[in-house]
Protein backbone atom coordinates (compact mmCIF):
# COMPACT_ATOMS: atom_id res chain seq x y z
CA UNK A 1 0.00 0.00 0.00
CA UNK A 2 0.98 3.78 -0.08
CA UNK A 3 0.26 7.19 -1.74
CA UNK A 4 1.61 7.27 -4.98
CA UNK A 5 -1.32 5.89 -6.98
CA UNK A 6 -3.78 5.07 -4.34
CA UNK A 7 -6.99 3.35 -4.74
CA UNK A 8 -8.94 5.62 -2.97
CA UNK A 9 -12.93 4.56 -0.77
CA UNK A 10 -15.22 6.76 0.22
CA UNK A 11 -17.67 6.18 2.78
CA UNK A 12 -21.03 7.85 1.93
CA UNK A 13 -19.51 8.06 -1.69
CA UNK A 14 -22.89 8.18 -3.12
CA UNK A 15 -24.13 11.21 -1.31
CA UNK A 16 -23.79 14.54 -2.84
CA UNK A 17 -20.37 15.47 -1.44
CA UNK A 18 -18.98 12.21 -1.78
CA UNK A 19 -20.56 11.87 -5.23
CA UNK A 20 -18.76 15.38 -5.81
CA UNK A 21 -15.04 14.42 -4.46
CA UNK A 22 -15.27 10.61 -6.07
CA UNK A 23 -15.49 13.01 -9.36
CA UNK A 24 -12.69 15.23 -8.56
CA UNK A 25 -10.24 12.16 -7.87
CA UNK A 26 -11.51 10.39 -10.97
CA UNK A 27 -10.68 13.15 -12.81
CA UNK A 28 -7.32 12.77 -11.98
CA UNK A 29 -7.18 9.22 -12.81
CA UNK A 30 -7.49 7.69 -9.79
CA UNK A 31 -9.64 4.95 -9.04
CA UNK A 32 -12.33 5.05 -6.41
CA UNK A 33 -14.87 2.87 -4.67
CA UNK A 34 -17.78 4.25 -2.70
CA UNK A 35 -20.04 2.45 0.04
CA UNK A 36 -22.79 3.53 1.11
CA UNK A 37 -26.39 2.70 2.67
CA UNK A 38 -27.56 2.05 -0.81
CA UNK A 39 -24.75 -0.15 -1.99
CA UNK A 40 -23.82 -3.87 -1.83
CA UNK A 41 -20.38 -3.07 -0.91
CA UNK A 42 -19.93 -2.13 3.11
CA UNK A 43 -17.40 0.21 4.89
CA UNK A 44 -15.82 -2.21 6.58
CA UNK A 45 -14.75 -4.44 3.10
CA UNK A 46 -13.48 -1.27 1.37
CA UNK A 47 -11.33 -0.62 3.66
CA UNK A 48 -9.09 -3.75 3.26
CA UNK A 49 -9.08 -3.24 -0.30
CA UNK A 50 -7.95 0.83 -0.44
CA UNK A 51 -5.01 2.95 0.99
CA UNK A 52 -7.08 6.01 1.18
CA UNK A 53 -10.41 6.17 3.15
CA UNK A 54 -12.54 8.89 2.91
CA UNK A 55 -15.39 10.08 5.34
CA UNK A 56 -18.56 11.84 3.71
CA UNK A 57 -21.65 10.89 6.01
CA UNK A 58 -23.92 13.75 8.19
CA UNK A 59 -22.06 15.47 10.66
CA UNK A 60 -24.91 13.41 13.22
CA UNK A 61 -23.06 9.85 12.27
CA UNK A 62 -19.72 11.14 11.30
CA UNK A 63 -18.51 10.25 15.17
CA UNK A 64 -19.89 6.74 15.12
CA UNK A 65 -18.44 6.03 11.69
CA UNK A 66 -15.13 7.35 12.18
CA UNK A 67 -15.01 4.84 15.24
CA UNK A 68 -15.87 2.13 13.40
CA UNK A 69 -14.02 2.82 10.49
CA UNK A 70 -10.37 4.35 12.10
CA UNK A 71 -9.40 1.41 13.54
CA UNK A 72 -9.28 -0.81 10.53
CA UNK A 73 -7.32 1.89 8.42
CA UNK A 74 -3.33 0.68 8.09
CA UNK A 75 -0.73 2.49 9.33
CA UNK A 76 0.63 3.67 6.09
CA UNK A 77 -2.86 4.21 5.18
CA UNK A 78 -4.98 8.11 5.01
CA UNK A 79 -8.07 8.80 6.92
CA UNK A 80 -9.85 11.74 5.65
CA UNK A 81 -13.16 13.46 6.76
CA UNK A 82 -15.37 15.95 4.49
CA UNK A 83 -17.17 17.50 7.55
CA UNK A 84 -18.17 20.86 7.87
CA UNK A 85 -16.60 21.04 11.67
CA UNK A 86 -13.52 19.70 12.38
CA UNK A 87 -12.42 19.32 15.78
CA UNK A 88 -14.43 16.87 16.82
CA UNK A 89 -13.53 14.71 13.91
CA UNK A 90 -10.26 15.11 13.82
CA UNK A 91 -9.75 14.12 17.46
CA UNK A 92 -11.54 11.03 17.38
CA UNK A 93 -9.92 10.08 13.38
CA UNK A 94 -6.29 10.62 15.59
CA UNK A 95 -7.52 9.20 18.84
CA UNK A 96 -9.13 5.61 16.89
CA UNK A 97 -6.52 5.19 14.40
CA UNK A 98 -3.07 4.65 13.67
CA UNK A 99 -3.20 5.76 10.19
CA UNK A 100 -2.12 9.13 8.85
CA UNK A 101 -4.91 11.93 9.43
CA UNK A 102 -6.28 15.04 7.29
CA UNK A 103 -9.73 16.70 8.18
CA UNK A 104 -11.03 18.79 4.68
CA UNK A 105 -14.17 20.67 5.07
CA UNK A 106 -14.99 22.32 1.22
CA UNK A 107 -16.21 26.05 1.51
CA UNK A 108 -18.68 25.70 -1.21
CA UNK A 109 -21.93 23.07 -2.27
CA UNK A 110 -21.03 19.96 -3.72
CA UNK A 111 -23.01 21.10 -7.15
CA UNK A 112 -20.68 24.67 -6.77
CA UNK A 113 -19.06 25.43 -10.16
CA UNK A 114 -15.80 27.50 -10.31
CA UNK A 115 -14.67 29.72 -12.89
CA UNK A 116 -12.26 32.85 -13.89
CA UNK A 117 -15.00 34.67 -12.74
CA UNK A 118 -15.16 33.63 -9.05
CA UNK A 119 -11.55 32.53 -8.87
CA UNK A 120 -10.81 28.88 -7.23
CA UNK A 121 -12.98 27.60 -4.64
CA UNK A 122 -11.56 27.26 -1.01
CA UNK A 123 -11.26 24.28 0.43
CA UNK A 124 -10.18 24.05 4.55
CA UNK A 125 -7.43 21.42 5.27
CA UNK A 126 -7.13 20.52 9.01
CA UNK A 127 -3.55 18.67 9.53
CA UNK A 128 -3.96 15.45 11.60
CA UNK A 129 -0.98 13.15 11.41
CA UNK A 130 1.82 12.47 8.56
CA UNK A 131 3.58 14.45 6.53
CA UNK A 132 3.36 12.04 3.27
CA UNK A 133 -0.73 12.19 3.65
CA UNK A 134 -1.06 15.75 3.91
CA UNK A 135 1.55 16.17 1.08
CA UNK A 136 -0.77 13.80 -1.08
CA UNK A 137 -4.22 15.74 0.01
CA UNK A 138 -2.84 19.11 -0.65
CA UNK A 139 -1.60 17.99 -4.07
CA UNK A 140 -4.72 16.44 -5.87
CA UNK A 141 -6.39 19.88 -4.50
CA UNK A 142 -4.26 21.85 -6.12
CA UNK A 143 -4.01 19.56 -9.32
CA UNK A 144 -8.03 19.99 -9.24
CA UNK A 145 -7.80 23.99 -9.22
CA UNK A 146 -8.69 24.26 -5.50
CA UNK A 147 -7.59 26.41 -3.27
CA UNK A 148 -6.11 24.87 -0.02
CA UNK A 149 -6.49 27.48 3.09
CA UNK A 150 -4.66 25.23 6.94
CA UNK A 151 -6.21 25.60 9.37
CA UNK A 152 -5.82 24.25 12.73
CA UNK A 153 -9.45 22.50 13.58
CA UNK A 154 -9.82 24.70 16.40
CA UNK A 155 -9.28 28.41 14.42
CA UNK A 156 -12.28 26.21 11.81
CA UNK A 157 -14.89 26.10 14.22
CA UNK A 158 -14.88 28.95 15.66
CA UNK A 159 -15.14 30.76 12.29
CA UNK A 160 -17.83 28.47 10.95
CA UNK A 161 -19.77 29.49 13.96
CA UNK A 162 -19.98 32.70 12.63
CA UNK A 163 -19.53 32.10 8.58
CA UNK A 164 -22.04 29.28 8.57
CA UNK A 165 -24.18 29.34 12.20
CA UNK A 166 -24.80 33.41 12.32
CA UNK A 167 -24.87 33.39 8.61
CA UNK A 168 -28.28 30.65 8.08
CA UNK A 169 -29.40 31.68 11.26
CA UNK A 170 -29.85 35.24 9.87
CA UNK A 171 -31.33 33.79 6.81
CA UNK A 172 -34.28 31.75 8.70
CA UNK A 173 -34.72 34.85 10.76
CA UNK A 174 -35.55 36.85 7.15
CA UNK A 175 -37.48 33.71 5.99
CA UNK A 176 -39.97 33.51 9.04
CA UNK A 177 -39.91 37.64 9.25
CA UNK A 178 -41.27 37.32 5.47
CA UNK A 179 -43.63 34.48 6.25
CA UNK A 180 -45.19 35.84 8.62
CA UNK A 181 -45.56 39.35 6.86
CA UNK A 182 -49.45 38.05 6.22
CA UNK A 183 -48.56 39.16 2.30
CA UNK A 184 -48.01 36.51 -0.72
CA UNK A 185 -44.36 35.96 -1.93
CA UNK A 186 -46.01 37.01 -5.08
CA UNK A 187 -46.86 40.05 -4.04
CA UNK A 188 -43.58 41.19 -2.24
CA UNK A 189 -41.71 39.86 -5.58
CA UNK A 190 -43.83 42.11 -7.58
CA UNK A 191 -42.90 45.13 -5.78
CA UNK A 192 -39.42 43.81 -4.73
CA UNK A 193 -35.99 45.65 -5.50
CA UNK A 194 -33.56 43.53 -7.44
CA UNK A 195 -31.56 43.40 -3.83
CA UNK A 196 -34.09 41.80 -2.15
CA UNK A 197 -35.25 39.48 -4.80
CA UNK A 198 -31.62 38.31 -4.63
CA UNK A 199 -32.39 37.93 -0.84
CA UNK A 200 -35.39 35.90 -1.30
CA UNK A 201 -33.55 33.38 -4.08
CA UNK A 202 -30.44 32.78 -1.76
CA UNK A 203 -33.52 32.01 0.52
CA UNK A 204 -34.67 29.41 -1.71
CA UNK A 205 -31.71 27.84 -2.52
CA UNK A 206 -31.16 27.13 1.30
CA UNK A 207 -34.71 25.86 1.87
CA UNK A 208 -34.16 23.62 -1.04
CA UNK A 209 -30.77 22.20 0.28
CA UNK A 210 -31.01 18.78 3.06
CA UNK A 211 -32.68 19.84 6.48
CA UNK A 212 -30.70 18.09 8.69
CA UNK A 213 -27.77 20.07 6.89
CA UNK A 214 -29.01 23.04 8.00
CA UNK A 215 -30.11 21.85 11.86
CA UNK A 216 -26.66 20.09 12.12
CA UNK A 217 -24.54 23.49 10.98
CA UNK A 218 -26.65 25.21 13.83
CA UNK A 219 -26.88 22.82 16.40
CA UNK A 220 -23.63 20.62 16.31
CA UNK A 221 -20.59 23.51 15.86
CA UNK A 222 -19.97 24.39 19.37
CA UNK A 223 -19.27 28.04 18.60
CA UNK A 224 -22.21 28.76 16.23
CA UNK A 225 -24.69 29.64 19.52
CA UNK A 226 -22.04 32.35 20.88
CA UNK A 227 -22.44 34.26 17.23
CA UNK A 228 -26.22 33.55 17.53
CA UNK A 229 -26.34 35.04 20.60
CA UNK A 230 -24.15 37.86 19.48
CA UNK A 231 -26.75 38.60 16.36
CA UNK A 232 -29.54 38.64 18.59
CA UNK A 233 -28.31 40.81 21.21
CA UNK A 234 -26.84 43.36 18.55
CA UNK A 235 -30.38 43.04 16.46
CA UNK A 236 -32.25 44.10 19.53
CA UNK A 237 -29.63 47.17 20.44
CA UNK A 238 -29.95 47.96 16.26
CA UNK A 239 -33.36 48.18 16.86
CA UNK A 240 -32.99 50.62 20.63
CA UNK A 241 -31.41 52.89 18.04
CA UNK A 242 -33.84 53.12 15.34
CA UNK A 243 -36.99 52.74 17.06
CA UNK A 244 -35.96 55.87 19.74
CA UNK A 245 -34.45 57.90 16.53
CA UNK A 246 -30.52 57.97 17.83
CA UNK A 247 -29.42 59.39 14.58
CA UNK A 248 -25.53 60.27 15.84
CA UNK A 249 -25.33 56.81 16.83
CA UNK A 250 -26.22 54.90 13.86
CA UNK A 251 -24.00 57.57 11.91
CA UNK A 252 -20.99 56.27 14.10
CA UNK A 253 -22.16 52.79 13.58
CA UNK A 254 -22.59 52.94 9.91
CA UNK A 255 -19.45 54.92 9.74
CA UNK A 256 -17.72 52.26 11.89
CA UNK A 257 -18.98 49.17 9.57
CA UNK A 258 -17.89 50.62 6.57
CA UNK A 259 -14.07 51.07 7.99
CA UNK A 260 -14.19 47.79 8.76
CA UNK A 261 -15.90 46.38 5.57
CA UNK A 262 -13.42 48.75 3.39
CA UNK A 263 -10.27 49.11 5.36
CA UNK A 264 -9.37 46.30 7.88
CA UNK A 265 -10.58 43.04 5.63
CA UNK A 266 -7.10 43.72 3.64
CA UNK A 267 -5.41 43.48 7.05
CA UNK A 268 -6.53 40.47 8.36
CA UNK A 269 -6.00 38.69 4.67
CA UNK A 270 -3.43 35.87 4.51
CA UNK A 271 -3.62 35.26 7.99
CA UNK A 272 -5.81 32.16 7.17
CA UNK A 273 -3.44 31.01 4.52
CA UNK A 274 -0.36 30.62 6.81
CA UNK A 275 -2.55 27.80 9.07
CA UNK A 276 -1.85 30.12 12.10
CA UNK A 277 -3.52 28.97 15.16
CA UNK A 278 -5.76 31.72 17.01
CA UNK A 279 -6.56 29.67 19.47
CA UNK A 280 -6.77 31.84 21.79
CA UNK A 281 -9.53 33.66 20.38
CA UNK A 282 -11.27 30.46 19.19
CA UNK A 283 -11.81 30.00 22.96
CA UNK A 284 -12.80 33.12 24.41
CA UNK A 285 -16.66 31.98 25.58
CA UNK A 286 -17.39 35.84 23.62
CA UNK A 287 -16.95 36.32 19.93
CA UNK A 288 -14.69 39.48 19.07
CA UNK A 289 -16.66 42.94 18.65
CA UNK A 290 -19.84 41.77 20.55
CA UNK A 291 -21.37 45.10 22.05
CA UNK A 292 -20.02 47.83 19.38
CA UNK A 293 -24.19 48.58 18.46
CA UNK A 294 -24.61 48.75 21.93
CA UNK A 295 -22.35 50.87 23.34
CA UNK A 296 -23.68 53.45 21.06
CA UNK A 297 -26.81 53.53 22.76
CA UNK A 298 -26.32 55.28 26.07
Amino acid sequence: MGLDRPKVGIVGGTGRMGSWFARLLEDLGLEVMRSSRSTRLRPKEMVSMCDVIVISVPITDTENVIREIAPLVPKEGLLVDLTSIKTLPLSVMLKCSNSQVVGLHPLFGPNHEHGAAQGPMSIAVCPGRGEEGLRWTLGILKASGLRPIMLNPLLHDHLMGLIQGAHHFAMLVLATCIMDSNYRLEDILAYSTYVFRQSIDRIRFMLGQPLDLFASLLMDNPFSSQFIESYTKTCEQLADIINTKQRKAFEELFLSLRKYFTEEEGNHEGDLGQGRSLAEGAGDSRPRGRGRCGDRTR
